[in-house]
């Protein structure tokens, strides 16, 4: 668990995090959100059928993130509101890289749920199309994480600084607010 203590004792003047992060005595500095998407090449969807439900995940090869705090548990919510759908997906590969899961999914070896600033290049070109549309997952921050705003170095504070003006609108947004199921 990352910790005041652990990241000074290994160095690290700032670290950034993309979760949901518990209470903790570190300070956290938003600096974007980042959308889970569901997504697949358009060549998988076209051999093995697109899921219309998020249940419909358990009978289709899913590319799993073997650093999903969920886990193989994936979570869905209706867009026009309602309850949580908990899916418990049997992953075809596991991989500790979302690089690895994006080229998995590439490859057209089956379903990833990704984060829109990995994946948004794909969507707007149609390599990948968003699965399950109608519905959403989580929404992640991201942030600048650092032990204490006492003595921060100058260099860190405008490291932090640039990167929360850099991310004040992220380039990635405007790939998967409009990416359009194709399929």
């Amino acid at each position: 668990m990352l910790n005041a203590l652990t990241m000074c004792a290994a160095g690290y003047d700032v670290v950034i995090r993309i979760a949901q992060l518990p209470n903790s005595m570190l300070v956290c500095r938003p600096l974007a959100k980042t959308r889970m998407v569901l997504c697949a090449s358009p060549a998988y969807l076209e051999q093995h059928g697109t899921p219309l439900h998020p249940l419909a995940l358990r009978d289709h090869r899913v590319i799993s993130y073997s650093y999903w705090a969920p886990g193989n548990e994936w979570q869905f919510y209706p867009n026009g509101g309602g309850d949580a759908i908990a899916v418990k997906t049997q992953p075809h590969i596991h991989a500790n890289n979302g690089d690895t899961c994006r080229y998995a999914a590439l490859a057209h070896q089956g379903i990833i749920l990704q984060p829109d600033f990995l994946v948004g290049d794909d969507l707007r070109a149609g390599t990948l199309v968003e699965v399950l549309p109608d519905y959403t997952t989580l929404e992640l921050n991201i942030y600048a994480v650092y032990p204490t705003r006492k003595l921060l170095p100058l260099k860190v504070r405008r490291f932090i600084d640039f990167l929360a003006e850099q991310l004040s609108t992220p380039p990635w947004d405007d790939c998967t607010a409009k990416a359009v199921n194709k399929m």
